[in-house]
């Protein structure tokens, strides 16, 4: 069978920039011209539940300090998108006049990972944002296009997902009930200092329990109806009123809010009970047991978004607390390459890498590229990638 990429160079031979990009424009500088002037507000489009979610997750604690600087992030992190994409998309006609011809690996993959490289550097905070959620993405691509039999069968395993995601879960809390990391998870192991009860919070503890369940249910709700709107979006452009219709409607997916409920509200319980029967305010040992139990829910919810993003913190959080508490593993080696891996810019090169992994399926796998990626692509090139990737699609099937 002949490679995607030999039969890729067979039917871009003799073709230029303009078959593959941008057809309506009769030169390189004029698509330039227009995708500049174009794109800026899909990045505006794609980080509103960035906008909307944190302010309702923090609900109590919202000051007119934290809506203005979190709107100021909002902003910054939208136009740092768009200039991402708009080098990403000019990179491609860039490097086609460099080579000479059309190139598999200069489509997407490179230029995806030039556009994100050149582009302005990210606070740490919104750097992380992006490359967690660009690995994330990348990771659930590179598991559906496998066909290792392990992983197509893990892929399936609902009962191993949701035994991993526990274990995840159980150590994402210990780290973070051990005060030496400090990351946003789905619910926060930290005992308020001033509460008088002995599990470590204000009031009592069913309000406790009933605080977390509704607050974390209705931010599960608006982040479906957000991802919704990104999903009809042409037909909420052409009329508004669709988003009470029956076709919308059947995109909003309730799940995801009892799952999130269920998360917070089993492991309140159990770091309570634990508490109480400990007679001491919750330990280490108590959040990664309540953590784990919590995670059972998973099976009510088993999407790629929600497992790889428990693997990606998982991964990261057990990274910062081996970095923040200095403890040796035990193997000199594996010692001595950890503390070299920690000098490098770990977020930046994952940031970079999984970009330009997640243009390349985008462009040349597209049954396996998360729907998500796919929306955010469209919408923040205005289709301008959609079409590139219909004109891939045509030519390969002129041969296949």
């Amino acid at each position: 069978m002949v490679s995607l990429s030999k039969l890729f160079d067979s039917v871009a031979a003799g073709r230029t920039c303009r078959d593959l990009w941008h057809p309506q424009f009769s030169s390189c500088l004029r698509y330039n011209v227009h995708l500049w002037r174009t794109i800026m507000p899909g990045s505006f489009k794609l980080y509103i539940p960035l906008l909307v979610l944190p302010p309702l997750v923090k609900l109590n604690d919202v000051t007119v300090r934290y809506l203005v600087e979190h709107t100021l992030e909002y902003v910054y992190i939208s136009c740092c998108t768009y200039v991402q994409a708009a080098l990403s998309l000019s990179a491609q006609c860039a490097l086609h006049n460099l080579l000479g011809r059309l190139n598999y690996w200069c489509v997407m993959f490179w230029p995806s990972l030039l556009g994100v490289a050149i582009g302005p550097p990210l606070p740490t905070p919104l750097l992380r944002l992006q490359a967690i959620t660009f690995f994330n993405m990348s990771l659930e691509a590179a598991v559906r296009k496998s066909a290792v039999p392990i992983v197509q069968y893990a892929r399936r395993s609902k009962t191993l997902g949701t035994l991993s995601f526990m274990a995840f879960s159980a150590a994402i809390l210990a780290c973070l009930r051990s005060g030496a990391v400090k990351q946003f998870w789905l619910v926060n192991p930290t005992v308020d200092k001033n509460a008088k009860r002995v599990c470590g919070h204000s009031g009592h503890c069913w309000q406790h329990l009933t605080d977390g369940m509704l607050k974390y249910g209705t931010v599960g709700i608006v982040l479906e109806a957000g991802r919704a709107v990104l999903r009809k979006s042409a037909l909420l452009a052409k009329n508004p009123l669709a988003l009470f219709g029956r076709a919308f409607l059947a995109t909003c997916n309730l799940k995801l809010g009892l799952f999130l409920a269920c998360y917070v509200g089993i492991f309140r319980v159990v770091c309570c009970l634990l508490a109480h029967r400990c007679d001491g305010a919750p330990t280490v040992e108590h959040a990664a047991m309540a953590g784990f139990l919590a995670g059972a829910p998973y099976c009510l919810y088993p999407t790629y978004q929600i497992y790889t993003l428990g693997l990606t913190k998982a991964i990261e959080m057990v990274w910062e607390y081996y970095a923040s508490t200095r403890k040796s593993v035990g193997f000199d080696v594996v010692d001595s390459i950890l503390r070299q891996l920690r000098r490098l810019p770990m977020l930046r090169l994952v940031q970079m890498l999984s970009f330009g992994y997640l243009g390349h399926v985008y462009a040349f796998y597209p049954h396996v590229s998360p729907v998500f990626h796919q929306k955010a692509m469209d919408v923040c090139s205005t289709n301008l990638t959609l079409g590139m990737k219909r004109n891939i699609a045509k030519w390969l099937s002129e041969v296949q």
